[in-house]
């Protein structure tokens, strides 16, 4: 009898407990694809450089300068005549009439040249003689129509002396060879053409 009720009791424990055990679940199924079922297509997505393009640098024209015209020099400032023209006068005072063809400088120095000269020769002629002086002997000698003296060297080279120069009284015969050379020497430096006496053609 005790087996029996024994037997009867661990049956009962055993079912009840098999009751309270939870069941353990199923992992989900995957859901069965078919040949109607498609997969959602990814929009393509086109990625634009946040940065734009610089723009082309512009196109400069690049103006073409044209070549200054060279401007001739004048070797002789006849606009100044007017200011020399007492100069010119007692130079030409001084002058025998048929010597035509001779070049004044600035102060006073003049070298005459044969009357069948070109000018351009007689002015490179001149500047050349006047550039390679070197100061020498000068003899003073007076004008015979001019007031005044004129100075020569041994190379053809004159220079006209104004009293004016001088002031008032008659200077002493070094002073105005002193004022001869430096008036020659004055243009040998500058050689500044004021006049060029041509023979008529």
């Amino acid at each position: 009898m005790r087996r029996l009720f024994f037997y009867v009791v661990l049956s009962s424990v055993i079912f009840s407990c098999a009751k309270d055990t939870p069941k353990t679940p199923e992992p989900p199924k995957a859901p069965e694809t078919t040949s109607e079922t498609k997969t959602p297509e990814i929009p393509e997505v086109s990625i634009e450089d946040s940065i734009p393009e610089p723009p082309p640098p512009p196109v400069v024209k690049k103006e073409i300068k044209k070549p200054a015209a060279k401007k001739k020099k004048t070797d002789i400032v006849n606009k100044k005549r007017e200011d020399y023209k007492s100069l010119i006068f007692n130079v030409q005072l001084g002058i025998h009439p048929d010597r035509k063809n001779w070049v004044l400088f600035k102060n006073g120095t003049y070298l005459m040249f044969p009357n069948n000269t070109a000018e351009k020769d007689a002015v490179r002629a001149a500047k050349k003689l006047m550039s390679s002086y070197k100061s020498g002997s000068v003899n003073i000698n007076k004008s015979a129509f001019a007031k005044g003296w004129i100075a020569s060297t041994s190379t053809g080279i004159y220079n006209y002396i104004d009293s004016k120069e001088f002031g008032k009284g008659i200077p002493k015969q070094e002073n105005i060879l002193k004022k001869g050379q430096e008036n020659i020497v004055a243009d040998s430096k500058e050689l500044e053409i004021i006049y060029i006496n041509r023979p008529k053609e």
